[in-house]
Protein backbone atom coordinates (compact mmCIF):
# COMPACT_ATOMS: atom_id res chain seq x y z
CA UNK A 1 0.00 0.00 0.00
CA UNK A 2 1.53 3.68 -0.79
CA UNK A 3 2.42 6.05 1.64
CA UNK A 4 -0.08 9.10 2.41
CA UNK A 5 0.72 12.48 2.43
CA UNK A 6 -1.09 14.07 5.30
CA UNK A 7 -0.90 17.69 6.03
CA UNK A 8 -2.09 19.56 9.08
CA UNK A 9 -3.75 23.17 9.43
CA UNK A 10 -3.15 24.27 12.90
CA UNK A 11 -2.76 27.92 12.19
CA UNK A 12 -5.52 30.62 13.80
CA UNK A 13 -6.09 31.96 10.08
CA UNK A 14 -9.03 30.28 9.17
CA UNK A 15 -8.82 31.46 5.69
CA UNK A 16 -5.93 31.19 5.11
CA UNK A 17 -6.24 27.44 6.48
CA UNK A 18 -8.66 26.91 3.55
CA UNK A 19 -7.34 28.71 1.28
CA UNK A 20 -3.94 26.67 1.89
CA UNK A 21 -6.06 23.23 1.52
CA UNK A 22 -7.53 24.56 -1.53
CA UNK A 23 -4.14 25.16 -3.18
CA UNK A 24 -2.68 21.64 -1.97
CA UNK A 25 -5.35 19.59 -2.45
CA UNK A 26 -4.24 17.68 -5.43
CA UNK A 27 -1.12 17.09 -4.22
CA UNK A 28 -2.38 16.07 -0.47
CA UNK A 29 -4.29 12.87 0.35
CA UNK A 30 -5.68 14.20 3.19
CA UNK A 31 -6.01 17.05 5.59
CA UNK A 32 -5.78 17.19 10.07
CA UNK A 33 -7.13 20.18 11.96
CA UNK A 34 -4.88 20.62 15.00
CA UNK A 35 -5.72 21.62 17.96
CA UNK A 36 -5.57 25.20 17.98
CA UNK A 37 -7.45 25.69 15.19
CA UNK A 38 -10.20 23.22 15.84
CA UNK A 39 -10.18 25.44 19.87
CA UNK A 40 -10.85 28.73 17.64
CA UNK A 41 -13.43 27.45 15.54
CA UNK A 42 -15.29 24.29 16.53
CA UNK A 43 -16.21 20.77 14.95
CA UNK A 44 -18.13 22.80 12.86
CA UNK A 45 -14.84 23.78 10.77
CA UNK A 46 -14.65 19.97 9.90
CA UNK A 47 -18.42 21.05 7.38
CA UNK A 48 -16.15 23.40 5.91
CA UNK A 49 -12.93 22.28 5.12
CA UNK A 50 -14.93 19.07 3.63
CA UNK A 51 -16.77 21.92 1.60
CA UNK A 52 -13.94 23.46 -0.10
CA UNK A 53 -11.90 20.04 -0.17
CA UNK A 54 -14.49 17.45 -1.04
CA UNK A 55 -12.70 14.65 -2.39
CA UNK A 56 -9.96 14.71 0.47
CA UNK A 57 -10.61 12.56 4.16
CA UNK A 58 -10.43 15.00 7.44
CA UNK A 59 -8.66 13.91 10.76
CA UNK A 60 -9.14 15.79 13.36
CA UNK A 61 -7.27 15.89 16.87
CA UNK A 62 -9.20 15.35 20.16
CA UNK A 63 -8.20 15.33 24.07
CA UNK A 64 -11.49 14.15 25.39
CA UNK A 65 -14.08 11.86 24.99
CA UNK A 66 -16.44 14.85 24.68
CA UNK A 67 -13.81 16.38 21.63
CA UNK A 68 -14.08 13.01 20.16
CA UNK A 69 -17.59 12.50 20.08
CA UNK A 70 -18.49 15.77 18.96
CA UNK A 71 -15.48 15.60 16.09
CA UNK A 72 -17.42 11.56 15.03
CA UNK A 73 -20.84 13.34 14.90
CA UNK A 74 -19.77 15.94 12.47
CA UNK A 75 -17.97 13.27 9.87
CA UNK A 76 -14.43 13.20 10.36
CA UNK A 77 -12.46 9.96 9.47
CA UNK A 78 -10.11 9.68 11.90
CA UNK A 79 -8.90 11.04 15.41
CA UNK A 80 -5.40 12.14 16.93
CA UNK A 81 -5.08 11.80 20.37
CA UNK A 82 -2.01 12.34 22.50
CA UNK A 83 -0.59 9.33 24.32
CA UNK A 84 -0.50 11.89 27.40
CA UNK A 85 -3.84 11.22 27.98
CA UNK A 86 -4.87 8.39 31.02
CA UNK A 87 -5.79 5.07 29.73
CA UNK A 88 -9.05 5.77 30.56
CA UNK A 89 -9.28 8.75 28.38
CA UNK A 90 -7.45 7.11 25.36
CA UNK A 91 -10.11 4.10 25.72
CA UNK A 92 -13.16 5.78 25.30
CA UNK A 93 -11.50 7.86 22.02
CA UNK A 94 -10.77 4.02 20.73
CA UNK A 95 -13.81 2.77 21.58
CA UNK A 96 -15.63 5.75 19.86
CA UNK A 97 -14.26 5.27 16.87
CA UNK A 98 -14.40 2.02 16.86
CA UNK A 99 -18.08 2.35 17.21
CA UNK A 100 -18.08 4.96 14.54
CA UNK A 101 -16.03 2.92 11.97
CA UNK A 102 -13.47 5.24 11.99
CA UNK A 103 -9.53 5.01 12.70
CA UNK A 104 -8.15 6.30 15.63
CA UNK A 105 -4.37 7.17 16.00
CA UNK A 106 -1.80 8.04 19.25
CA UNK A 107 0.49 10.42 19.08
CA UNK A 108 3.35 9.80 20.58
CA UNK A 109 4.84 13.12 20.62
CA UNK A 110 4.71 13.77 24.31
CA UNK A 111 6.21 10.71 25.48
CA UNK A 112 9.68 10.53 26.20
CA UNK A 113 10.17 7.03 25.29
CA UNK A 114 7.95 5.62 22.94
CA UNK A 115 9.82 2.57 22.51
CA UNK A 116 8.46 1.73 26.40
CA UNK A 117 5.18 2.32 25.92
CA UNK A 118 4.01 -1.27 24.30
CA UNK A 119 2.62 -2.85 27.27
CA UNK A 120 0.01 0.27 26.89
CA UNK A 121 -0.14 -0.18 23.09
CA UNK A 122 -1.14 -4.05 23.49
CA UNK A 123 -3.96 -2.51 26.05
CA UNK A 124 -5.39 0.27 23.81
CA UNK A 125 -4.98 -1.25 20.56
CA UNK A 126 -5.17 2.45 18.43
CA UNK A 127 -5.00 1.21 14.63
CA UNK A 128 -2.18 3.98 14.20
CA UNK A 129 1.08 5.14 16.17
CA UNK A 130 2.23 8.90 15.08
CA UNK A 131 6.30 8.81 15.81
CA UNK A 132 7.89 12.06 16.07
CA UNK A 133 11.04 11.86 13.50
CA UNK A 134 13.22 13.48 16.19
CA UNK A 135 13.38 10.43 18.48
CA UNK A 136 15.93 7.72 17.93
CA UNK A 137 13.50 6.12 15.19
CA UNK A 138 15.63 3.28 14.48
CA UNK A 139 15.69 1.93 17.75
CA UNK A 140 11.71 2.71 18.46
CA UNK A 141 10.87 0.70 15.08
CA UNK A 142 13.01 -2.11 16.62
CA UNK A 143 10.93 -2.30 19.79
CA UNK A 144 7.61 -1.85 18.02
CA UNK A 145 8.11 -4.12 15.42
CA UNK A 146 6.62 -7.07 17.19
CA UNK A 147 3.35 -4.94 18.15
CA UNK A 148 2.21 -5.08 14.38
CA UNK A 149 1.01 -1.85 14.81
CA UNK A 150 1.17 0.42 11.28
CA UNK A 151 2.96 3.92 12.14
CA UNK A 152 2.83 7.08 11.01
CA UNK A 153 5.87 9.68 10.81
CA UNK A 154 5.32 13.76 12.09
CA UNK A 155 7.59 16.22 13.64
CA UNK A 156 10.41 17.50 11.93
CA UNK A 157 11.36 15.22 9.19
CA UNK A 158 12.77 16.86 6.12
CA UNK A 159 11.76 16.75 2.31
CA UNK A 160 15.72 14.91 1.95
CA UNK A 161 14.63 12.35 4.81
CA UNK A 162 11.90 10.96 3.02
CA UNK A 163 13.17 8.19 0.89
CA UNK A 164 14.68 6.77 4.08
CA UNK A 165 11.50 7.17 6.33
CA UNK A 166 9.57 5.00 3.56
CA UNK A 167 12.52 2.09 4.05
CA UNK A 168 9.85 2.08 7.21
CA UNK A 169 6.85 1.44 4.89
CA UNK A 170 4.82 3.62 6.80
CA UNK A 171 0.92 4.12 6.30
CA UNK A 172 1.17 8.04 5.62
CA UNK A 173 3.82 11.03 5.85
CA UNK A 174 2.63 13.91 8.37
CA UNK A 175 3.55 17.12 7.29
CA UNK A 176 3.26 20.43 9.47
CA UNK A 177 4.73 23.70 9.89
CA UNK A 178 7.15 22.48 6.88
CA UNK A 179 4.97 23.22 4.36
CA UNK A 180 2.14 25.59 6.03
CA UNK A 181 4.88 27.92 7.51
CA UNK A 182 7.16 28.85 4.70
CA UNK A 183 6.39 31.44 1.39
CA UNK A 184 6.10 28.56 -1.08
CA UNK A 185 4.06 25.97 0.15
CA UNK A 186 3.49 24.38 -2.62
CA UNK A 187 6.60 23.92 -4.18
CA UNK A 188 8.09 22.29 -0.75
CA UNK A 189 4.97 19.38 -1.09
CA UNK A 190 5.76 19.06 -4.91
CA UNK A 191 9.44 18.63 -3.85
CA UNK A 192 8.13 15.68 -1.32
CA UNK A 193 5.99 14.36 -3.76
CA UNK A 194 9.11 13.59 -6.09
CA UNK A 195 11.00 12.29 -2.90
CA UNK A 196 8.38 10.05 -2.49
CA UNK A 197 8.02 8.05 -5.96
CA UNK A 198 12.41 7.54 -5.48
CA UNK A 199 12.53 3.60 -5.18
CA UNK A 200 14.66 2.92 -1.98
CA UNK A 201 17.71 0.95 -2.90
CA UNK A 202 17.98 -1.09 0.73
CA UNK A 203 16.02 -3.11 2.24
CA UNK A 204 14.59 -3.08 5.73
CA UNK A 205 17.33 -2.17 8.42
CA UNK A 206 15.22 -1.88 11.88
Amino acid sequence: MATLLQLVLDGPDRGGSLEMARQLADLVDAFELGPRLLQAEGPAFVNVLKGTVPDRPVACWAETEADAQALLEVGVEGLTAPASLSDEALSAIVFGCRQAGRRMLLDLSSVADPGAEQARFRRLKPDLVKIPVMVNLRGVMAELRDLEIPVAFSAGWSVAQVPWLLLYRPVALIAGSQVTAVPEPRRIVEAIRARMTVTPTMSHFY
